[in-house]
């Protein structure tokens, strides 16, 4: 039985205890199309939930505990409701001490309920494990009335998270105190500028009528499986194909904000694209040696070994060559989950692996090495300038000129005074973003420029500048960049075509196609395959002339 069927105001005014999960579809049906009542103020949550189940889906790792979710993260929560909108003051909370979880919270919405005087608040909010990318996508939902509030029901139905799924429904006495936010206008003002930038997506079913494209091709193909996916879609020049967010109980209520981690794409953007923007805007630092600027990683191993080696991943520090042994090494996994600092992540990342070879010369995959990198940059900029995070002072900055969200500016970071960025993982991204992600690099592609010359090496990846990453597929390397190969006579092409593409853990893919063609899709059931795509954007756009 579902919440509708129990009547979902009956339970969050505590009239009726909640005995099923919400129906994501059945919400609607309680709301008419008026914004609901404008406020401002803070919301007290109880420390203990009312109400509380969890059941496990899929635990990989064994890590699963009830006392995860005996309390939220938080315990109060400031926003302010406008003509329907309801802005969360502060969304992201990455370091909350929390045992296991972080938590964000997205731009919301509140309308009418039928034939009430009340309104009904609808909140995205995810939990983020962590030291981890992990998130579980839910929503918040409570009724407001003059200054009133009901209880707050939060569930999850969904997440991009390969090794540990849940859902999840909780039920939490709150109390509301209103008051005067400040800067208030200043905060709708802004939320008001980046929702009227974001253009709606077209359904991607209409890609299969307009090209006449039969089987599925994307992330509905039979590769995937349906519960898996979080979201995909594609991009035709100024043109944008989406997916719906489908989740267990539907159809997530606001895709525009569903969190989506960004697992190593990071690597591309806060790594490479960074390294960039310090390019451009200081001087050349790619051939800066890492014992130069890190103490930490002193000795023989790190004397030759340079940042863009850093970017590339060929050290010459390994275990084994076999991919991806050293990455799901024991030593590795202890530098990503279970070190908190960033001197105890430098100490592993610096120690654990012994040299074997030249720098340069051989890709072995470590996300170790793009945190060294996002150190690197950051004591290259102390030393040589006024700045001193690059996160923070670049790269944020630059992503919201391209008009990306307040997601893509904040990432994990260290739990220390120092407060370093993970560069490697951690990163946020909301579904409009890719698309404008998208326009940019493509675009830095195609110029005959100097410009993020770091960056673009990346985007036109060939024989001499990539280095080979897994052999049997055709798969390469190049500052903090996936390439694939395809041989000549593939698409009706003379020579052979190099397709550049950002890849995520558990199966999160960003391809870089020709002709301005982009396709992305998030999902976790370790689905890395997109050929049908590729042959599907070249029938839609043929990449070489006859």
């Amino acid at each position: 039985m579902h919440a509708h069927a129990q009547n979902l105001l009956d339970v969050l005014w505590g009239k009726q205890k909640l005995d099923a999960s919400i129906d994501f579809n059945s919400i609607n049906s309680y709301l008419d199309e008026d914004p609901g009542q404008d406020f401002e103020g803070f919301l007290n949550i109880a420390t203990s939930p009312k109400g509380l189940g969890v059941t496990v889906l899929f635990d990989e790792s064994k890590i699963h505990s009830a006392d995860y979710f005996s309390k939220l993260p938080i315990d109060r929560l400031e926003l302010v409701s406008r003509s329907g909108v309801v802005i969360p003051t502060k969304k992201f909370f990455l370091n909350t001490g929390h045992i296991f979880f972080n938590i964000q919270f997205g731009v919301g919405f509140s309308k009418r309920i039928k034939n009430e005087e009340s309104s009904l608040v609808v909140l995205p909010f995810s939990l983020i494990q962590r030291n981890a990318n992990c998130v579980h996508n839910g929503i918040v939902l409570f009724a407001h009335k003059d200054g009133r509030v009901s209880d707050l029901v939060f569930q999850i139905s969904s997440e991009t998270c390969a090794y540990y799924k849940f859902d999840y429904i909780s039920v939490f006495q709150t109390s509301f105190k209103e008051q005067t936010i400040d800067n208030a206008n200043l905060i709708v003002e802004t939320e008001k500028n980046w929702t009227e930038a974001e253009a709606s997506p077209q359904p991607i079913a209409e890609i299969y009528k307009k090209h006449d494209i039969s089987n599925p091709s994307f992330a509905d193909s039979p590769q995937f499986k349906e519960e898996n996916v979080t979201l995909y879609g594609f991009i035709d020049g100024d043109k944008h194909y989406s997916s719906q967010c489908i989740t267990r109980k539907g159809i997530y209520p606001i895709c525009e904000q569903l969190l989506l981690p960004s697992y190593s794409l990071a690597k591309s953007i806060a790594g490479t694209l960074s390294l960039s923007l310090i390019e451009n805007t200081f001087e050349p630092i790619r051939s800066l040696t890492v014992a130069e600027l890190l103490t930490e990683c002193s000795g023989n191993k790190w004397k030759n070994v340079t940042l863009e080696d850093l970017s590339d991943m060929s050290t010459g520090n390994y275990f084994k060559t076999e991919y991806p042994f050293d990455e799901r090494s024991p030593e590795h996994l202890r530098f990503i989950y279970d070190s908190p600092t960033s001197k105890e992540k430098l100490s592993i990342a610096c120690r654990s692996f012994p040299k074997k070879t030249k720098p340069g010369r051989k890709f072995i995959y470590h996300t170790s090495d793009t945190y060294i990198l996002g150190e690197a940059m950051n004591k290259y900029l102390q030393i040589n300038t006024e700045n001193k995070d690059y996160f923070g002072e670049l790269l944020a900055p630059f992503l919201r000129k391209l008009g990306l969200s307040y997601a893509s500016e904040s990432t994990l970071r260290t739990e220390d005074k120092k407060q370093q960025a993970y560069t490697g993982w951690g990163m946020f991204l909301l579904r409009d973003d890719v698309p404008k992600l998208s326009v940019f690099l493509q675009r830095i592609k195609k110029e005959e420029t100097d410009s993020y010359s770091f960056i673009k090496e990346a985007m036109r990846p060939n024989k001499e500048n990539s280095l080979s990453a897994i052999p049997g597929f055709n798969i390469f390397y190049n500052n903090g960049f996936w390439s694939r190969r395809y041989k000549k006579g593939t698409f009706g092409c003379k020579d052979e075509t190099w397709i550049p593409f950002m890849s995520g853990f558990g199966g999160i893919t960003i391809v870089f196609l020709p002709n301005d063609m982009t396709y992305y899709y998030f999902s976790d059931g370790y689905t890395y395959s997109w050929d049908d795509a590729v042959f599907a954007a070249n029938k839609i756009r043929p990449f070489c002339e006859e």
